[in-house]
């Protein structure tokens, strides 16, 4: 019998794929000793998410962004540029930036926006630290638009393009973040018909504590989230049990409308003597709140105890309009619960109950603000996040991750490699009843009838070229916009800038060291 050259290929390849899928001895063994030991899962690091780009290495190649996407780049030694088209007359531009947390001494971020006329329209410097995140996340919200009391845009208000600029504020060659990811988020918010209907600024930062109750029997489980955009929503007047190991991050979603208040409970029970002793040297955990575009509105955060109870809570205030002149609390929709707790030598074999309860008070909807008619009603949402990042580079396997729960991923592939065993099972069975003989000295030659019994005729061979075998072949900021010359360069359509003294900085939007 021979097996000819394009069925002996699809058999090897198949006989391969079971080799490599059937677990040898040792795997056997390690699988035995899986199940007489618990597995010890690996702790869940945060992870950016978006739409890859790449910003521009100057002003003239900036990289066009738009309203209700999100967007995944990584830090380079110098800066990056980005275009923001405004949509809608009189809007304002919001930009929301999350960074991956860096411990030690890391890299501050300086982020921009203002217009080709050199006109600086917000801006902030994100820490090299952010201690309501323990350090695991950093981020900020600036955003450029007309002026608040409602009077003249100016430029910032009326541009066409808001620039928006990126870099980090280090020696490049001693920047530590260089290749690492940083999430962008971009949303235009219309400017509302009628200011002087919308309620003040809520100026008051120490809210009374109000009874939430923590449902203990009824506590309800969740599948925490490791990024923003897979954060699963809680319901409010609602108890979670979760667990969380040291180093983890945690996210989780809740909707906040306009006049709404949020307040969350992250309550660790006291822990049992062995557990104690295990918990010796533990640091912090950390709950915080954001807003739709990632900001820090609110955390608490402290060592965790070995003799008592520990509790962290948050209480920002209301969701109103007017609130950007003082804190982040000034856009309904999403906001987010983030849990961290820090790293300790048995991360990976020390997991920490507790239980998470949320709550939001006042009416919804109590002064939202009446947007021009298309958009009544518009929360900020984002989509894009089909690329997920959780360190340097955004290669394949950061590809597969976003795909969904790595044990799905790992069942689809063994569905396609048994499919292809298989096939090549079938080809090969197929080729063994096949029992043709060949003469001597020839190739293979195409059948012709039933094999002939006995023993293969002889003389000489056929004349003309044997057949050949088929071959098989095998990617705040509302400062006073001032008139100076052009920070940014020219704009793409190389208009030049006007001349002028250099801008001052505008003043920082958010209450201080709340923001961070």
């Amino acid at each position: 019998m021979t097996i000819r050259a394009p069925y002996r290929t699809i058999a090897a390849l198949g006989g391969a794929l079971l080799v490599m899928l059937l677990p040898g001895p040792e795997a056997a063994a390690a699988g035995e000793e899986a199940v007489r030991e618990p597995v010890q899962e690996q702790v869940q690091e945060p992870v950016l998410q978006g739409e890859e780009i790449t910003g521009g290495s100057n002003p003239g190649d900036a990289v066009a962004l738009s309203s209700g996407t999100q967007y995944l780049d990584e830090f380079t030694t110098g800066t990056l540029h980005y275009r923001i088209p405004r949509e809608v007359a009189h809007s304002t531009l919001h930009v929301g930036i999350t960074t991956l947390g860096q411990s030690g001494d890391g890299d501050q971020v300086r982020v921009e926006m203002g217009t080709w006329e050199g006109d600086l329209c917000a801006s902030d410097t994100i820490s090299s630290s952010a201690s309501g995140f323990l350090d695991h996340l950093r981020t900020t919200h600036v955003a450029a638009g007309p002026p608040l009391d409602g009077g003249a845009d100016g430029t910032c208000g009326s541009s066409e393009e808001i620039v928006l600029t990126i870099e980090l504020n280090a020696d490049p060659e001693d920047a530590v973040s260089v290749g690492q990811p940083l999430e962008i988020l971009v949303y235009e918010e219309p400017r509302p018909v009628r200011l002087g209907e919308l309620p003040p600024p809520d100026e008051g930062f120490d809210h009374d504590w109000r009874d939430i109750g923590r449902d203990v029997s009824g506590a309800l489980e969740v599948e925490p989230g490791r990024s923003f955009g897979m954060a699963p929503e809680l319901e409010p007047g609602s108890t979670y049990e979760v667990t969380i190991r040291p180093g983890e991050t945690q996210i989780f979603r809740v909707p906040v409308d306009w006049g709404e208040r949020l307040q969350a409970e992250a309550f660790f029970p006291e822990p049992d003597e062995q557990r104690a002793d295990r918990l010796a040297g533990m640091g912090s955990v950390s709950l915080a709140v954001t807003n739709p575009l990632r900001a820090l509105v609110d955390h608490d955060s402290g060592t965790l105890s070995t003799s008592s109870a520990t509790q962290n809570r948050v209480n920002p205030g209301p969701v109103r309009w007017f609130n950007r002149e003082f804190s982040y609390t000034m856009l309904a929709g999403d906001h987010y619960l983030v849990v961290t707790a820090d790293e300790h030598d048995a991360s990976e074999s020390l997991s920490l109950l507790y239980r998470l309860t949320l709550d939001t008070f006042g009416e919804a909807g109590d002064g939202a603000p009446a947007y021009p008619d298309d958009y009544e009603g518009a929360w900020p949402t984002f989509s894009g996040g089909e690329v997920t990042a959780d360190g340097p580079g955004t290669g394949a396997l950061t590809r597969i991750s976003a795909l969904g729960d790595s044990t799905a991923v790992v069942a689809v592939l063994a569905v396609v490699g048994l499919l292809l065993i298989g096939s090549g099972s079938i080809v090969l069975v197929r080729v063994i009843r096949d029992p043709r003989p060949l003469p001597d000295g020839a190739g293979p030659v195409p059948w012709q009838g039933p094999a002939p019994q006995g023993p293969a005729p002889q003389g000489p061979a056929p004349q003309g070229p044997a057949p050949q075998g088929q071959q098989v072949y095998g990617a705040g900021p509302y400062g006073q916009p001032p008139s100076s010359p052009s920070r940014y360069g020219q704009r793409p359509d190389d208009h030049g800038p006007p001349a002028g003294g250099a801008a001052p900085e505008p003043p920082p939007w958010g209450p201080g060291p709340e923001r961070r």
